[in-house]
């Protein structure tokens, strides 16, 4: 939200100003009489403030004088850090400086940030909270600084929470304002971008490499990658990064163990999971703020569930990438008839409902004989169509039983196409070691080092290196090579519960070696 909110000052070329608050002391100084009044006026009940009130007043503290506690007494203000009830209590007393501000932006006093874009009015944001850390949006003008710090004061005086002015932040947004004046006003440092908020980039271009080298959460394909071969070298090279050969293909690894695979996270297709979620929210909550923002930024598509796409240089590229999963991410869901407001006809998958009105269509003009067997068809595909008064339309996710989205679901949906036939019941058995296990599971996949295969890596070992390569398990496995190929002999007979009982139904007397393919040689 700032990232999009500092974008369209820029793009306007309007001078302003962001403001980075912080609050001295934060947790120590709220005024207990203060936040149970903003409890009030938020509608909590005099029983449930009394208890609030006790669990703030009733904690005693000792003072170590020498190493001995001793000096019992209470306070009289502030919440107890560390305290999983008291940071939620905190955030009421901030919402206070929060109406302040917003106030302060509807009587004129201060401006705000516009937020729009292609020729709309916009919306205006003024600031924006997380906690304690806040930001402030405002025109570059002493006199608006000045309302700013009346609102503070008044904030202080009845919240006991002070702005650390010493640690505050005053950032030019533009060019041409003389910065030391303003800063003056307040008393607070000059700033400059880009910066930083909530420990992510603000104002810098999205792919500029200098602004995620403190990052590890943003992964570029290259760093996907470079993981991924890890990963690889890991898994291969028994847990040291050793250049080892990789037998079977990362496709097929990252596959579900039913189908085949190891059920490890493919880290490009779990990012695309990730933000899938931001879709599903996007759709379904329609009074969040950051929704609202992209909202009078991007403009909305017909019906509201997702915003329109980016143009070149409109925007900020987190928003971008988001959005360019949207077809993909709709192909996995389905739209549920209420009244019909938000779903075009047509352009949509309904759902067939048993309950609702009837259709009555008026056409502009009479049907010709030949039009008749079309609408008598298009009747037919309405009528389970119905429309529900009073109730909203909405989406629903395919891919789970209770129809609401999760990462999971996505996930295993981009992979479902990869369903080779695969015996994981016979191979995956919690009795046998999974050293025991893994061996079988590349035996399914023919995809053991034999003596060919070494050859082919270029690797040249004596025939009982090999037959130990071959045999983690210390049962008979023998080597046996003619004009066809090479072969790995398995036990014939079933030991039930022990390790050579996997290998016995996997190998079933011969697996073959053939070419390099991706289809199980085990069924």
């Amino acid at each position: 939200m700032a990232n999009e909110a500092l974008d369209s000052r820029l793009k306007d070329n309007i001078p302003g100003l962001l403001l980075k608050m912080d609050i001295e002391k934060a947790f120590d100084h709220v005024n207990w009489d203060f936040l149970m009044e903003v409890m009030s006026k938020m509608g909590f009940g005099h029983r449930w403030i009394n208890r609030m009130k006790w669990c703030c007043s009733t904690a005693t503290f000792l003072i170590l004088i020498n190493g001995s506690p001793s000096g019992l007494f209470r306070s009289s203000r502030g919440l107890r850090q560390g305290d999983p009830l008291f940071p939620y209590l905190f955030l009421f007393a901030m919402e206070a400086l929060s109406q302040l501000l917003s106030c302060a932006r509807n009587g004129g006093f201060i401006s705000g940030f516009r937020v729009g874009g292609r020729g709309r009015e916009g919306l205006i944001v003024s600031h924006l909270l997380f906690a304690d850390d806040t930001l402030i949006f405002c025109d570059a003008d002493a006199n608006q600084l000045q309302y700013l710090s009346w609102t503070f004061m008044w904030f202080e005086a009845i919240s006991g929470l002070k702005v650390n002015l010493s640690k505050m932040e005053a950032i030019l947004v533009g060019e041409g304002i003389p910065m030391e004046t303003l800063a003056s006003v307040l008393g607070c440092k000059i700033g400059s971008l880009p910066t930083s908020y909530l420990g992510l980039p603000l104002g810098a271009p999205y792919k500029a490499t200098r602004v995620w080298d403190t990052m590890e959460e943003r992964f570029k394909k290259r760093v996907c990658a470079r993981l991924e071969k890890i990963q690889r070298d890991f898994l291969w090279g028994g847990g040291a990064l050793e250049n080892k050969p990789h037998l079977v293909s990362w496709k097929v690894i990252c596959a579900a163990k039913k189908d085949g695979g190891l059920g490890i996270r493919n880290l490009a297709t779990f990012k695309k999971a990730l933000l899938g979620k931001w879709l599903w929210r996007f759709a379904n909550e329609n009074e969040s703020l950051w929704k609202q923002i992209i909202s009078s930024k991007y403009d909305l598509q017909e019906g509201g569930w997702c915003s329109k796409g980016a143009r070149d240089r409109h925007g900020v590229g987190v928003w971008k990438a988001i959005r360019n999963g949207w077809e993909n991410f709709r192909s996995h869901s389905r739209f549920i008839v209420g009244d019909g407001t938000r779903v075009k006809m047509g352009a949509e998958a309904w759902e067939e409902n048993e309950v609702g009105g009837s259709w009555g269509l008026r056409f502009t003009r009479h049907l010709n004989d030949w039009e008749v067997g079309e609408v008598e068809s298009l009747l037919s595909k309405l009528h389970p169509l119905t429309i529900r008064r009073g109730a909203n339309d909405s989406l629903r996710w395919k891919e789970n039983k209770n129809e609401t989205f999760s990462v999971k679901s996505y996930y295993s949906s981009f992979s479902r196409a990869f369903k080779p036939s695969f015996p994981a019941r016979t191979i995956w058995m919690p009795w046998v070691p999974i050293r025991t296990n893994f061996f079988g599971w590349e035996a399914a996949w023919c995809r053991l080092l034999t003596i060919d295969r070494l050859k082919r890596f270029g690797l040249e070992h004596p025939q009982q290196v090999i037959n130990d390569l071959l045999n983690p398990t210390g049962q008979n496995l023998r080597i046996r090579e003619d004009s066809q190929g090479t072969y790995v002999e398995g036990i014939k007979e079933e030991v039930v519960l022990s390790p050579a009982h996997a290998l016995s139904l996997i190998a079933a007397g011969e697996v073959v070696v053939p070419t390099m393919n991706e289809t199980p040689c085990v069924h």
